[in-house]
């Protein structure tokens, strides 16, 4: 097969890809059943939108109401903070709460504040349409894009039917980001992240929140997924420092057994500990 032949096959797929998620979950769109994992009468949703196993054992919390309480005396207070966000926008006060945590139903008015997305979006206006509709016709990202979309967290309402609505928009968000960033294109990270973003924002926000967390000089993340990924090895070599520092014998068994800090590191740093602390604790 020469050149010529691979670029075709390469363009003839990619126009397949686009084409399923253009059509989405319409009549007659070519879904296969085991794509969309099943929703038992087992299963049950919690208030964050994962589904769960109840036929797994369930430890309840017994903190669960005060917690709830203590949500809805935040709310209060972020809501005050969030009509006066010209005054509240540098203080040490936001800084504080943000650490103690911003109320779910809130995040997305938050994170856009936060993030400046208003001003962003509006300074580039029309950018992300024309990004999409580049993406859908040359980025040569969309196969890796597809399977990532297609194991990103599907154990979440949203993302759990195949080509649904939030399928939709994770795959244009992270094929506009590729073409949009050339020095990066896509890294495979990136998708849980515009994934949360999407439980919480619109589609153009999401990919605005998304630029913003790479390229501002306030997050940086750019480091983490250019060539090389220079910030996620300094990382590691500060968490290697840690935990000889403060955790000598456990690195020291860890080395022992050849379990290095690049196997259980790489998603906790590219993926900000996204679907990771859980799995930890359990």
């Amino acid at each position: 097969m020469n050149e010529e032949d691979l670029l075709r096959r390469a363009t003839e797929e990619r126009d397949n890809i686009v084409s399923r998620y253009a059509r989405g979950r319409e009549e007659g769109a070519p879904i296969d059943p085991w794509e969309d994992p099943g929703f038992e009468i087992y299963h049950a949703t919690d208030r964050y939108g994962f589904i769960h196993d109840n036929r797994l054992p369930q430890k309840a919390d017994p903190h669960e109401l005060r917690l709830r309480q203590v949500e809805m005396e935040r709310e209060k207070k972020w809501l005050k903070m969030l009509k006066a966000w010209g005054q509240m926008s540098t203080t040490e006060k936001l800084r504080r709460r943000i650490y103690k945590g911003i109320p779910n139903s809130l995040r997305g008015q938050a994170w856009s504040q936060l993030l400046n997305i208003k001003t962003v979006k509006e300074a580039q206006e029309g950018k992300y349409e024309e990004m999409r509709q580049l993406a859908w016709r040359w980025s040569p990202e969309i196969r890796q894009i597809d399977l990532d979309v297609n194991r990103t967290y599907r154990d979440h309402i949203m993302f759990r039917e195949r080509y649904g609505l939030k399928q939709q928009a994770l795959f244009n968000v992270l094929g506009a980001y590729s073409v949009y960033n050339l020095d990066i294109g896509y890294c495979q990270g990136m998708s849980q992240i515009a994934a949360l973003l999407l439980m919480y924002l619109n589609e153009e926000d999401a990919f605005w929140a998304l630029s913003v967390l790479v390229a501002d000089k306030r997050y940086t993340m750019h480091g983490f997924f250019i060539p090389g990924f220079p910030k996620l090895l300094r990382y590691q070599e500060h968490h290697d420092k840690i935990m000889n520092r403060f955790l000598p014998k456990l690195k020291k068994h860890l080395d022992k057994h050849g379990v290095d800090t690049g196997i259980y590191t790489l998603k906790w740093f590219f993926q900000c500990f996204l679907d990771r602390v859980s799995h930890l604790l359990h």
